[in-house]
């Protein structure tokens, strides 16, 4: 009943929004990690939550906390949506001579809060906006762009590739509710190309245990 409710208010948050969103496509990075049939994210592998902070320049980003508002105030552009009801993405991306950047909503973070942050090398595809000068690509904390198989393996103690050239975390832990009714979980994605990444991407949610 409490997740129906749960439910319900973030569907009821996404119609109220809708006006300040444009119509557009998903695509890249922020569509792999957005969609559920791209990583392999069903189990946990990894003991602790990878990433403890993620800052653009000035800006932290605390996934399922800052708003797509806040980053946009950050940084301009228009924020995009796609699809309905429980499959809606919200997104707000930046391309950039070095790579391009997307911060996205679901249906969870009810269209506004950020719940994923990708980056990938190369141009964007899909809908974007032009980077403002100076951009600053997001730092997680973990290996990025560039980094190697094996600087992979050396920090999360595996780098399985997967059946699409990805290499996937997961790390599971009770949420800070007091209940002991809900789960956080955080999940990791990376792409790798020739032996080394070309794209990442973080995402958290929590969900009601039943």
């Amino acid at each position: 009943m409490r997740r129906a409710a749960a439910i319900i208010g973030m569907l009821a948050s996404l119609v109220a929004g809708t006006a300040y969103a444009d119509a557009g496509r998903l695509g890249g990075m922020g569509a792999d990690l957005f969609g559920n049939s791209f990583f392999h994210f069903g189990q946990a592998n990894l003991k602790s939550f990878p990433v403890s902070s993620i800052r653009a320049g000035k800006l932290a980003i605390d996934l399922q906390h800052t708003r797509l508002a806040e980053v946009q105030r950050a940084f301009g552009g228009t924020i995009f949506e796609q699809g309905e009801g429980m499959a809606t993405a919200r997104w707000l991306c930046y391309a950039s001579p070095q790579a391009t950047t997307w911060f996205m909503s679901n249906i969870l973070g009810g269209g506004d809060f950020v719940m994923m942050v990708a980056v990938q090398a190369g141009a964007p595809s899909g809908n974007c906006n032009v980077a403002p000068a100076g951009f600053p690509i997001p730092q997680m904390g973990i290996p990025g762009l560039g980094a190697t198989t094996a600087q992979l393996k050396s920090t999360f103690g595996s780098a399985t590739i997967g059946s699409h050239s990805d290499v996937s975390y997961r790390a599971d832990r009770p949420a800070r509710d007091g209940l002991g009714t809900a789960n956080d979980a955080q999940y990791l994605g990376y792409i790798v190309r020739g032996g080394r990444v070309v794209g990442v991407g973080v995402g958290a949610t929590t969900t009601t245990m039943n």
